[in-house]
């Protein structure tokens, strides 16, 4: 082969650029830290930087944004129900205290009021919310679990009930005791036989104060369906003092929210065996009301009056809250729950108990103040006679009536307090959840900071240029690019033309 001195010419320029471009890619490394600038540059190290990268992108997700949330709602929650369970022991001794035969009048009240305002802060507790959103209210986070202020809305609600819930009720019948007055203390006929404790059994529905609107109870039995429609009685003294004396009476008190039977149509519901409905409506609503939509089947016109259906799949399963999980990615594959469902927790029966204690312990209150009334007319002869004899036997009926009733708000105070431990128990065993999510949560998190170490060092190793060796390189390639050139210099100067 002929070489000429073109040929070197163009050898020469061609190694000289080489090295050049070397130098280049040399400097560049040291400038980035990086190892290639484009994929074209090491495809292989491009694949794999790629998958690194975006294992690393998703472990971070996880490990500095999801973990993070997850492990605030979780506390938030943990926080909220130690208040619950720590409200539900001060109602267990405000309860113990209520239990005492030594009580007197403004004693009562003092405890009366301290079961109430314990009431509304469990309820409040319930309304607890992170970053705007409500944690026990399931999918529902917009939207509070109680009413937070007096309302009118229209509620049209279906609620469940067990054999558990229908329960056999003692009621004192005071007849025409708690009528009298001083003015017509002799006319007024109370004995102390009209005063007498009664049995009638009942449903304490989720809500008082409903609306004069007819429900409908349906049960199953035998595989038949059926429907009853009780009877709207809005004196509770008269439906207590017939469903003790009709077996077959059934009413619903508005203002109580008790549907109350008399014992045929107890056996008749009591020997079906399965879970009952009954549907009734409520516009007013108090502002420790718990929200109907967060428990039941119900529906409500929204601002434009269209109506809303709410948990239509509470019909058939009875529940509302299964099927609202709301989980955190804490992991490739691994999800946790954060929140907790209000029914677990708040339950409408602490309020509905206290509100059944404070009217037995008003009543008691009435009776007290009656008897020490007449105890005192009885000491004025003068200004009130009593030749028939009224008097003294109205005396004696409303002792009898303090008696009783103190026997039963004693009763009522200690079945509260199983009845609270019940509540305290039930918010127990959320607590002890929560804390085991949490826990998993930190397990993750540990796990996903070993994980974010070791993607990142492997991602550093694939990418990142080894500085040293780079510079000992581009180092070793100025100096055989400036001896080619020097070379290359000295050889072009020589031509044929210098043998000649």
């Amino acid at each position: 082969m002929r070489i000429t001195n073109k040929v070197m010419q163009n050898n020469s320029l061609k190694n000289i650029n080489n090295n050049k471009v070397l130098q280049d890619e040399l400097n560049t490394q040291l400038a980035t830290g990086k190892k290639i600038a484009r994929p074209s540059d090491d495809p292989v190290v491009a694949i794999r930087a790629l998958r690194l990268r975006t294992d690393v992108s998703q472990v971070n997700q996880y490990y500095e944004k999801n973990i993070p949330d997850a492990k605030s709602w979780l506390a938030l929650t943990e926080s909220s129900i130690q208040t619950t369970v720590s409200v539900v022991k001060d109602i267990v001794e405000q309860c113990e205290k209520g239990s005492s035969d030594q009580l007197t009048t403004s004693d009562r009240k003092t405890i009366i009021d301290s079961l109430k305002a314990l009431r509304d802060e469990i309820y409040k507790t319930g309304d607890s919310d992170y970053a705007g959103r409500y944690v026990f209210t399931g999918y529902r986070t917009d939207t509070s679990l109680s009413f937070g202020k007096v309302t009118s809305q229209p509620y049209s609600i279906t609620e469940g009930f067990d054999l558990e819930d229908l329960q056999e009720m003692p009621y004192l019948k005071t007849a025409d005791l708690m009528k009298i007055t001083e003015t017509n203390y002799d006319t007024v006929t109370a004995q102390e036989n009209d005063i007498e404790e009664l049995k009638y059994y009942r449903f304490r529905l989720s809500y008082g104060n409903l609306d004069d609107t007819v429900p409908s109870l349906t049960y199953r039995k035998d595989g038949t369906d059926y429907a009853i429609q009780p009877v709207i009685q809005t004196d509770k003294e008269a439906a207590y003092t017939a469903a003790a004396s009709d077996p077959d009476a059934l009413f619903l008190i508005p203002d109580t929210g008790e549907l109350v039977m008399g014992k045929n149509i107890y056996e008749d519901i009591n020997s079906s065996k399965e879970k009952m409905h009954i549907t009734y409506s409520k516009t007013n609503w108090a502002s420790t009301d718990l929200r109907p939509e967060h428990y039941f089947y119900c529906e409500s016109p929204d601002a434009k009056g269209n109506m809303i259906k709410y948990n239509p799949d509470y019909l058939t399963n009875d529940t509302v809250s299964p099927d609202q999980e709301i989980s955190y990615q804490v992991g490739f594959d691994q999800a946790v729950q954060v929140n907790t469902y209000a029914s677990d927790i708040y339950k409408h029966d602490i309020g509905r108990d206290v509100d059944e204690i404070t009217a037995l312990a008003e009543k008691l209150n009435s009776a007290e103040e009656l008897a020490k009334k007449l105890e005192g007319m009885k000491k004025e002869p003068d200004k009130y006679p009593d030749a028939s004899g009224n008097l003294a036997a109205e005396y004696d009926a409303a002792k009898k009536a303090v008696t009783f009733l103190k026997d039963e708000l004693q009763k009522r105070f200690s079945n509260y307090i199983s009845r609270s431990q019940g509540y305290m128990n039930n918010a127990n065993e959320e607590l002890t959840k929560v804390g085991n999510r949490a826990k998993r949560v930190e397990l993750a998190e540990n796990r996903l900071a070993e994980q974010q170490v070791t993607f990142k060092t492997l991602q550093s190793e694939n990418e990142d240029v080894d500085a040293t060796e780079a510079a000992v390189q581009l180092s070793s390639a100025s100096v055989s690019y400036e001896a080619a050139l020097m070379a290359t210099g000295k050889m072009i100067q020589t031509t044929l033309l210098n043998y000649l």
